[in-house]
């Protein structure tokens, strides 16, 4: 299938161009709960999902220049759910065009849309960036910056209208975190059910909670000489999951306060994602009436 290294495909996909092709897409959103869902699909033995989690193949600046044959390649032809979770496709307008791509090569997708309350999302993504460093500046006006994320993100319905212009709506689950967090087991046989695997799958590790946000730490110069140490070493002298515990130790990791990220924001920004959050509700039927965004 012709492509353009940023545009979109010249012509739909043939049968044998789809074959492989992830049938489940998780298109978001940032830190509601996509890195806990890749983690229990991944236990259905009906069910591939891609390693690493985010394969970002839709959006033109990262991996749409490689191909469908890459992509096709990150998953288990043979097996019946093949899921692609990357809660970037939903970072309208930082990222353009990835509903009109996603339609041309996976028309026939199941989509999986994760929200939770739209002003802890945007608290949640900044401690995930200045967990990174990737910022150290006054919190409204890094939150505001009109080059990054936050509050798009967390427009869930604008980033949904986005997509139900290319798919039915009966192609979109859309989940609450909470669901999640809450009613697992409940939560994830409506998963399994929509995107075709066995809905009577269970597993102990589903009793697992996963990347929790006030877990996350800062790294101290320490930790920092020791980061750079690790990216430098031929080999890497402790594991993922052995650094992950270090970092939470002082003197390595410093463990970040929760901003309180509604008092930054100003009255109009509350009431666009106030507005939004109304739309959400008439575009699922649910109510999203407990978010903080109606408190006065």
């Amino acid at each position: 299938m012709p492509m353009g290294t940023r545009g979109l495909a010249l012509a739909g996909p043939s049968d044998a161009e789809t074959r492989g092709l992830p049938n489940v897409i998780v298109i978001g959103a940032q830190k509601c709960g996509t890195s806990g869902l890749h983690y229990y699909l991944g236990l259905h033995p009906d069910v591939s999902v891609s390693t690493p989690k985010e394969l970002n193949f839709f959006i033109a600046e990262r991996n749409w220049p490689k191909g469908v044959g890459w992509y096709r390649g990150r998953f288990d032809p043979a097996s019946p759910v093949r899921v692609d979770a990357s809660p970037n496709y939903t970072a309208h307008p930082q990222h353009k065009g990835v509903p009109e791509r996603m339609a041309q090569v996976v028309p026939d997708a199941r989509l999986i849309y994760i929200v939770r309350d739209p002003i802890d999302r945007i608290a949640a993504h900044w401690v995930h960036n200045y967990s990174k460093g990737r910022h150290s500046g006054a919190l409204a006006r890094t939150i505001l910056n009109p080059k990054a994320s936050y509050v798009d993100r967390s427009l869930y319905a604008m980033q949904l209208e986005r997509f139900t212009a290319f798919f039915k709506m009966d192609q979109i689950l859309v989940l609450e975190q909470g669901d999640l967090r809450g009613c697992r087991d409940e939560t994830l046989r409506r998963v399994f059910e929509f995107s075709g695997a066995d809905p009577g799958f269970t597993d102990r590790r589903f009793a697992q909670e996963r990347h929790k946000t006030d877990r996350k730490t800062r790294l101290t110069a320490v930790g920092e000489r020791f980061e750079n140490r690790r990216d430098r070493a031929t080999r890497t002298f402790l594991p993922a999951e052995a650094w992950a515990l270090a970092r939470s130790w002082w003197p390595m990791g410093r463990r970040i306060e929760r901003p309180d990220v509604r008092d930054a924001l100003p009255e109009e920004t509350i009431e666009m994602l106030r507005a939004d959050a109304t739309r959400l509700g008439e575009l699922t039927g649910r109510s999203f009436g407990h978010w903080s965004v109606w408190e006065r």
